[in-house]
């Protein structure tokens, strides 16, 4: 059975509008997850990044802010917030509405299947090792890679809730998904480098 706290965490997300202030910044989506910060701020920061918006840059934008924080994380003090330089960072009006639609969907899909299980692949000495996997995942999202948001988006989004209820078969499947996605990643690159070169011939 899901945990309460899983269950808050889409709940808490559907109502982020009416939670956050007017013109509201990072730090402020961090204040309003409260207690959830860490690896369901990871998740809830990768909803907006694998979801196609025609001609805004949301991928390069939080994949970008999903590395910083997720290094954040994995480094010394294990600090689950953003920096005060990039907490300052302000989110449109549009980007909120869009996470209070879209992302309750897409975590609940995940959080009815997940409960405590597996507690081996989610004990504390691993935590830094995952964390930075979802690092790198923040990193294939921010490339320029046609089609390339989509799997380390949903790796990241299945790791940080498993961590959240302590389901250590949901990280193994974000860890086979994450393998899946860089090797994709690496794909989809090298053919678009492969084009430009041969349309440069």
């Amino acid at each position: 059975m899901t945990s309460d706290r899983l269950e808050a965490a889409s709940e808490i997300v559907a109502e982020i509008e009416q939670s956050l202030p007017p013109d509201p910044r990072l730090c402020d989506l961090v204040n309003a997850l409260g207690e959830r910060a860490g690896g369901i701020l990871l998740a809830v920061i990768a909803i907006p990044a694998i979801i196609p918006v025609p001609g805004v840059p949301l991928g390069a934008v939080f994949g970008t802010v999903l590395t910083i924080i997720a290094c954040r994380m994995a480094g010394p003090g294990a600090k689950s917030g953003p920096p005060q330089w990039l907490g300052r960072f302000r989110l449109k009006a549009s980007l909120i509405a869009l996470l209070a639609r879209r992302g309750p969907a897409l975590l609940r899909r995940v959080e009815h299947r997940l409960r405590p299980r597996a507690g081996l692949l989610v004990a504390r000495p691993l935590t830094r090792f995952l964390v930075l996997v979802m690092a790198l995942m923040g990193v294939l999202i921010a490339l320029p890679i046609p089609f390339g948001n989509t799997l380390p988006g949903f790796a990241v989004i299945l790791m940080g809730l498993g961590l959240a209820i302590g389901d250590g078969l949901a990280v193994l499947g974000a860890l086979v998904l994450a393998a899946v996605a860089t090797g994709v990643s690496i794909a989809l690159g090298w053919a678009a480098l492969a084009s430009i070169a041969h349309l440069l011939a």
